[in-house]
C-alpha cells in the first residue's frame, strides 16, 4: 500500500510540474508576442512622427501634458492627505509622492529617448528590427 501511495505522489508531481511547464511556456509565447507588438507599434509610431511634422507635435504636447499630469498629481497628492489630516499617513504620502515623482522621471526618459530616436532614425529603426527579430526567434514554430 506504501508502494501505491509513493507512486501516486511521484506521479501526480510528475502531472503537477508538466501542467506548470506547459502554463509557464504558454504565458512566455504570449508575452513574446505582446512585446513584439509593441515593438511594432513604437516602430510605427516613430515612422509616422518621421513623416509628419502634425503627428510630432501631437506626440509632444501629449508628452508634455503627461508630464505635466504628473507634476500636478505629486505637488497635489501631500495636499490630499494633509486634508485627510491622518498623521498615521504621513509616511505613505511621501512614499506616494516618492512613486509619482519616480513615474515622472520615467516619462521623461521614455520621451527623452523617443526623441533621441528621430535624431538617429536609421540606427534607430535598425535597433528595433533587431529586437524584433531576436523576439521572434524566441518563439518556437
Amino acid at each position: 500500500m506504501e508502494d501505491l501511495k509513493t507512486l501516486f505522489i511521484g506521479v501526480l508531481g510528475g502531472l503537477m510540474v508538466l501542467g506548470i511547464a506547459k502554463a509557464y511556456k504558454s504565458y512566455r509565447h504570449k508575452s513574446v508576442q505582446e512585446d513584439i507588438k509593441f515593438l511594432e507599434f513604437e516602430k510605427k509610431h516613430l515612422g509616422e512622427m518621421k513623416k509628419s511634422s502634425v503627428e510630432m507635435n501631437r506626440s509632444s504636447f501629449r508628452a508634455i501634458f503627461a508630464l505635466f499630469l504628473f507634476i500636478g498629481l505629486a505637488n497635489l497628492t501631500p495636499q490630499i492627505f494633509d486634508l485627510i489630516n491622518a498623521e498615521a499617513l504621513s509616511g505613505l504620502s511621501s512614499l506616494v509622492t516618492m512613486i509619482i515623482w519616480a513615474m515622472f522621471i520615467g516619462l521623461c526618459i521614455k520621451f527623452w529617448r523617443r526623441y533621441e530616436n528621430l535624431k538617429n532614425f536609421k540606427e534607430a529603426m535598425e535597433k528595433l528590427d533587431e529586437k524584433i527579430e531576436k523576439l521572434r526567434g524566441k518563439l518556437p514554430e
